[in-house]
């Protein structure tokens, strides 16, 4: 008679591999018994290998604490900026095929907010939180946004953070080296453009990912020989930025190119100022903008941006809530993943 391993040592993919199926295909069995997604022999599979190998999912162990194993809460800052719906796809679809249920939550870049769903979700007992924090406007904000996930984690509730993040290791993280990027974005203005007056603009509540793309526009100028300028402006509603154009480009620096490092809409929002000043983008001020949404390639003119792997990120937190959700180690506790440079015809070469 062969032996059982025991449970700890149990894997999901353990029970997948002895039934001869998808890891998504046995967490829908395991994680939602009522799905009707999975044919009954394929269920029955699934179930024997369970059996056979002694599992007992992290499901098991939440349902004798009185968790709800199968609801998971993502908290997103604005549903109104089409970096986060892509995001959001990523990480649903991905939870959808692993059995799990989710909740969407838009803070509307509120701690308040945050805290109020933090409540919510702890009530609620779901098995896990995916949190891409707020602005915060102050230290005391951005303590009260960690104290959030540290009461989470302490009601025994699996946190991931995506997008933004910052060098705290309060739980694990997913998205971009922001530094590199904007470093990158940088060099080719530099290189690639000839443009040596560039402006960077960043909101005023600028979050850890907003000062590493800071530093790595200075750091990129710097190494060569140029001047960094650092503008704040209002990246949400955008009441100053006409004013800051108008300065910047009609006076006397002249500045030839600006890099909005905040996102995609706030350079699409610097477009629209230089029409109404004048200004021809490129020919007159080359505009590159972060994140490659939808309108990025659609606007005239097309804009030249950072790409970022909006899909990727969302499905690449979802994988990892799993993981610690079920209790496994994970490979890797903080991911990086990689971004791409995109041309379009907002930043031109300087003749």
């Amino acid at each position: 008679m062969t032996s059982r391993k025991k449970a700890s040592t149990v894997k999901l993919e353990d029970v997948a591999k002895r039934a001869k199926v998808s890891i998504a295909t046995a967490s829908i069995v395991i994680n939602t018994p009522e799905s009707k997604r999975v044919s009954e022999p394929t269920r029955k599979r699934v179930l024997e290998a369970v059996e056979a190998l002694n599992y007992r999912p992290a499901s098991y162990a939440q349902q004798m604490r009185g968790k709800n194993p199968a609801i998971l809460g993502l908290i997103i800052p604005d549903l109104m900026n089409q970096f986060y719906p892509e995001v959001t796809c990523g990480f649903s679809d991905t939870a959808n095929q692993l059995g799990y249920n989710v909740i969407l939550l838009n803070s509307r870049n509120e701690v308040a907010q945050e805290e109020f769903f933090t409540d919510t979700l702890i009530s609620m007992r779901v098995a896990g939180v995916a949190i891409c924090g707020a602005n915060s406007e102050n230290q005391e904000e951005s303590q009260r946004e960690k104290a959030l996930v540290k009461r989470l984690i302490s009601q025994g509730i699996s946190v991931v953070r995506l997008d933004r993040y910052d060098d705290d290791p309060i739980c694990p993280y997913v998205g971009i080296d922001n530094y590199q990027a904007s470093f990158c974005m940088t060099e080719q203005l530099i290189l690639e453009g000839g443009h040596k007056k560039i402006a960077l603009f960043v909101p005023y509540q600028r979050v850890y990912i907003q000062e590493e793309r800071c530093r790595g526009y200075r750091d990129a100028m710097e190494k060569y020989g140029l001047l960094p300028s650092i503008f704040e402006t209002d990246q949400i509603h955008f009441t100053d930025i006409n004013e800051k154009m108008k300065a910047l480009f009609l006076g006397n620096q002249r500045f030839t190119a600006l890099f909005n490092a905040a996102s995609d809409i706030g350079a699409i929002e610097c477009i629209k100022q230089a029409a109404s000043l004048g200004l021809r983008v490129p020919q007159d001020l080359s505009i590159a903008g972060f994140d490659d949404i939808y309108l990025a390639n659609i606007v005239n003119p097309s804009l030249t941006t950072i790409c970022q792997p909006k899909y990727d990120i969302g499905k690449t937190a979802m994988q990892m809530l799993a993981r610690m959700i079920s209790n496994e180690d994970l490979e890797e506790k903080n991911i990086l993943l990689p971004f791409h440079y995109i041309k379009r015809n907002s930043t031109i070469a300087m003749e």
